[in-house]
């Protein structure tokens, strides 16, 4: 990359992160109410992320290998009680 293009890349992710982290506050004004369907999602989105990095995390695991899915199934059940 030349060095214009690198700046140009550089200002493109400036000004997408800018964007996502500043819309939510001229969306959502404090004067107003926030939506319900938002305070939903806002709710429900972190467990079924959580759940989803879960899934991705043993994707690969293969149980019945040698002893490659002991030590996740252990870590799973712990994880499992420490939670709410």
């Amino acid at each position: 990359m030349t060095l214009a293009q690198q700046i140009i890349t550089i200002g493109l992710c400036v000004l997408g992160t800018m964007t996502t982290r500043f819309l939510p506050f001229l969306v959502f004004r404090e004067n107003r109410e926030t939506p319900k369907f938002i305070q939903y999602v806002g709710n429900f989105l972190p467990s079924a992320v959580f759940g989803m990095l879960v899934v991705y995390c043993l994707r690969n695991v293969n149980i019945l290998q040698g002893t490659h899915g002991i030590p996740e199934f252990i870590f799973r059940v712990c994880e499992t009680f420490s939670v709410k």
